[in-house]
């Protein structure tokens, strides 16, 4: 059966694919081989990881190299997992290349708890304040519209405005907080699957909340610089590593930086000879640190230093993240809330009280 005819085993998750992987370093790691012990250890999975685990040994049965069995559009495996198995393959170091994944992934599914641990509270303020609203315009705003108007208080207009709108309560008072659950849903659903690891998706997803987009950055630069270090160490040429480093960044600007800096070295061109690379829009670290590490012997060592420093970055800006995104998500939205309910409620017997302290002393 062709890849074509094979029924899709579904969209695979985040938490799968950190699964599998770690099935497949721990079977590389100890030497055996993977399209016989893969089917084997299928049998344990469970569910749809089971699946996809036997499919892959099927074809791996059939002579298929591993970076090929997974680029069958039936295991919707994500394009930058296949990159770092391909680099892997090629360095000869698979186990290290399944390492680097393994770390991301967890990095991003921490992420994700981050992100969700935030919102909890800041929604469940929303949903009340939003009930509390609804009541207001329902209950409440039609006395003191009457109230304000036989007074002639400030703002019985714009409270006339607010009981008209209680006329249709009954289609947006619902509606909002249905569609904001709806929209939690599907982000809770799609920050989930594999495509997480790619950076669009990853950005997507995670990247408008604060220092989350920083951390994703950090993320994809310490895998490239990781692989291509790996690469380097097993000496491949470093045009040919820059270029599959770079897949597995799985970011256009990266790729096509790597390229052309890739090209320019194989016309000759030292590294050294431009230190900061400006045309090629590869980050000022890892240019510095190409140039260096080729001027002094040192590049294997510059570029281990460089992914120590990208994995550091992250993980303070991650703690960061933990710390101040809820207090953030809480002020905001809560204070939203509390800002409206102070001006309609508080604001609208003031001027109530103000007028009837202006008919009272003449």
């Amino acid at each position: 059966m062709t890849s074509s005819e094979t029924p899709r085993v579904g969209s695979i998750s985040l938490e799968e694919l950190t699964a599998l992987n770690d099935e497949i370093a721990s079977l590389v790691r100890a030497g055996v081989p993977l399209e016989h012990s893969l089917m084997h250890v299928a049998g344990d999975l469970p569910g749809r990881l089971g699946k996809i685990a036997a499919r892959i040994a099927e074809q791996l049965q059939t002579g298929q190299p591993l970076d090929a069995v997974l680029g069958d559009p039936s295991l919707r495996i994500p394009p930058l997992y296949r990159a770092v198995i391909r680099a892997g393959l090629q360095a000869g170091r698979l186990p290290a290349a399944l390492e680097s994944v393994a770390r991301s992934t967890r990095w991003l599914a921490e992420c994700r708890r981050t992100v969700i641990g935030s919102l909890v509270y800041p929604l469940i303020l929303f949903l009340l304040g939003w009930g509390f609203l609804v009541f207001f315009v329902l209950e409440i705003a039609p006395r003191l519209a009457r109230s304000m108007e036989v007074f002639g208080a400030v703002g019985s207009g714009a409270m006339a405005t607010l009981v008209r709108w209680g006329e249709s309560a009954e289609y947006w008072g619902p509606a909002v907080p249905a569609v904001v659950l709806v929209f939690v849903a599907v982000w809770w659903f799609v920050s989930a699957r594999a495509n997480l690891v790619q950076p669009y998706s990853a950005r997507l997803a995670l990247g408008w909340v604060p220092w989350m987009g920083g951390i994703l950055r950090c993320l994809r630069l310490a895998t490239f610089t990781e692989v291509l270090a790996t690469l380097v160490e097993n000496e491949v040429p470093l045009p040919e590593a820059l270029e599959l480093a770079a897949a597995t960044s799985g970011d256009r600007q990266t790729v096509e930086a790597s390229g052309r800096l890739a090209e320019a070295i194989r016309r000759g061109e030292p590294v050294a000879a431009k230190p900061r690379w400006v045309g090629y829009r590869l980050p000022p670290l890892i240019c510095w640190l190409l140039a260096a590490g080729e001027q002094r012997g040192t590049l294997l060592a510059a570029l281990r230093h460089a992914a120590d420093t990208y994995r550091r970055r992250a993980q303070r800006q991650a703690e960061i993240a933990r710390l101040y995104v809820p207090v953030l998500a809480t002020v905001l939205i809560g204070g939203t809330l509390v800002l409206i309910q102070a001006v309609l409620v508080f604001g609208s017997w003031a001027s109530l009280l103000q007028a009837l302290v202006g008919i009272a002393l003449p």
